[in-house]
């Protein structure tokens, strides 16, 4: 960590395009070369351990697209995430996460709740084969995706059930907003409720990434295969029918499923059985980030909504049209950005509808 903030430190910035937080805000002093040099300089005890100190090391989604310009393969987004816990420990932490992991525990109940309202009691399983776990954000922002999700494991035959076993979220927040220990903690509990399971499907792109790297990273291993929504509804692509008029459609690819998990064809596949996909710009392992991750819509909400939008200008400025995305975060944030003229689906509602409008 400390080579890793020392190269930042000494670098010519050629990863200062590459920051969606620094692009939004106009701010030098939030491209990755700052934040990682302000941290170093906290680390080396040149500036002090204070709240407007460590403010900068806030103003990262962990997106990772300044890593893929780096020649170092740096990772300013983890580093940070370490800053966090340490600014936590020494109770600088940020005013807009204190007391979270409460605030974590609640919601987490809230949720399970939620989803055991809206989800038929036969469809839900503490084991078997296949397993759904929607994620936080898909119950408390998009149950009508959701929805959506199981309906159409039902008409391309997938014999999935929900999992339900009393917890919400793989924990990726606690880690974002600094929790390393409680992380840890939960990701533990995570892993004996999804242990029942051969495979579990998720819809949150940050945990995914979570449980198949960052749970290893802190001493917790699952057997279980974690797949992504995408993952697996592109094999079953097949069975998806053909929409006789494909709809134009562009793909948005989460930050944490394309740069952290490499998952690029998979929905991009599944998506042509029922539209014509269109390409932003900034699109694969080059996607640019919607403002979701790294709790940015807490720590600075605001400008994770000018990301959102910056992220939808290309398709305001092209007339409009219809954005689908793979990840429940992303589709939280971009449908809330949405100016007229522009609808924003999750995956699985965007195949439903092109499926209900007539298939082949």
């Amino acid at each position: 960590m400390a080579r890793q903030l020392d190269y930042c430190t000494f670098c010519p910035k050629m990863c200062r395009h590459a920051c969606p937080v620094s692009t939004a805000t106009g701010r030098e002093t939030l491209i990755p070369q700052a934040k990682m040099d302000r941290l170093n300089q906290i680390r080396r005890g040149n500036a002090p351990w204070t709240a407007s100190s460590v403010e900068p090391i806030w103003a990262c989604t962990g997106c990772r697209q300044c890593t893929a310009y780096c020649n170092h393969n740096n990772e300013p987004g983890l580093v940070l995430l370490a800053g966090r816990a340490e600014a936590n420990a020494r109770g600088v932490g940020h005013p807009n996460l204190a007391g979270y992991p409460d605030r974590f525990r609640g919601r987490e109940q809230r949720l399970v709740a939620q989803l055991r309202d809206s989800v038929a009691a036969e469809k839900l399983a503490v084991r078997g084969t296949i397993g759904y776990w929607p994620g936080c954000d898909a119950v408390g922002k998009g149950l009508d995706d959701v929805s959506a999700a199981l309906d159409l494991f039902e008409r391309i035959g997938a014999a999935v059930d929900v999992v339900d076993g009393g917890l919400a979220c793989a924990g990726y927040p606690l880690l974002a907003a600094g929790y390393v220990d409680m992380f840890r903690w939960h990701a533990g509990k995570v892993a004996r409720v999804l242990k029942e399971f051969r495979t579990v499907i998720i819809n949150c792109s940050a945990c995914t990434y979570a449980l198949r790297a960052l749970y290893p990273a802190e001493g917790v291993l699952i057997s279980t295969e974690i797949l992504a929504l995408a993952e697996f509804l592109s094999r079953m692509a097949d069975a998806i029918p053909t929409a006789r008029q494909k709809k134009v459609v562009y793909y948005h690819d989460p930050c944490y499923l394309a740069r952290y998990s490499g998952v690029l064809e998979e929905p991009r596949r599944v998506l042509a059985r029922v539209a014509e996909v269109r390409e932003f710009g900034w699109s694969h392992s080059d996607t640019e980030c919607c403002g979701g991750g790294g709790l940015l819509p807490k720590t600075m909400p605001e400008v994770a909504d000018t990301m959102a939008r910056k992220r939808l200008h290309e398709v305001v400025k092209g007339g409009g049209g219809t954005v689908v995305t793979s990840c429940a975060t992303c589709a939280f944030l971009l449908k809330r950005n949405a100016s007229s003229g522009v609808s924003v689906r999750d995956l699985p509602s965007a195949v439903i509808e092109a499926l209900d409008r007539g298939a082949d």
